[in-house]
């Protein structure tokens, strides 16, 4: 079995002592089952973030409805209740800009500042799968596509061999 050929140096450098071939028969399945068990939980959250997502989206849809300008200042962009004169005018959301009723708002904790109900899904599904932490490294540090780990590699290169 051939070494894997990684991108980076370190990558290499850490892979290049990695052949299955070199281990026992018991060290080369014990090593699979790990890797094998890491790609049934990575596809648990992949699972996971799907529901998410899919959370996010239908709130989305269920939210704006009417897109008339006249409905737009009438109704709350979420639950589509009409907003009053006085009372429960509405007030515009400082993610998405839309008018929103005080049903539709979320304080965000420990601070004044709120969101509507559409922008904090949004938040949250940002924060529980980690996309603001690669959405700040692709400002910092724009790559080409997404890199598989060493392991879903080794993996791939084994099922060929088989």
């Amino acid at each position: 079995m051939k070494t894997l050929n990684l991108g980076s140096r370190k990558q290499r450098t850490m892979a290049q002592g990695v052949n299955l071939n070199s281990l026992q028969e018991l060290e080369r399945e014990v090593i699979l089952q790990v890797l094998y068990r890491d790609q049934v939980i990575q596809n648990i959250e992949d699972e996971r973030i799907r529901k998410l997502k899919t959370r996010l989206q239908h709130l989305r849809w269920r939210g704006r409805k009417n897109t008339s300008q006249e409905n737009k200042e009438k109704s709350c962009a979420r639950c589509q209740r009409v907003l009053g004169l006085l009372l429960n005018r509405g007030t515009a959301c400082q993610g998405c800009s839309y008018r929103v009723c005080s049903e539709c708002r979320v304080f965000l904790r420990g601070t004044h500042v709120w969101r509507c109900t559409g922008c904090y899904e949004d938040r949250n599904v940002k924060i529980k799968t980690g996309e603001w932490f690669f959405e700040e490294r692709a400002k910092k540090f724009p790559t080409e596509g997404k890199h598989d780990t060493a392991g879903a590699k080794l993996l791939q290169s084994y099922q060929k061999l088989r």
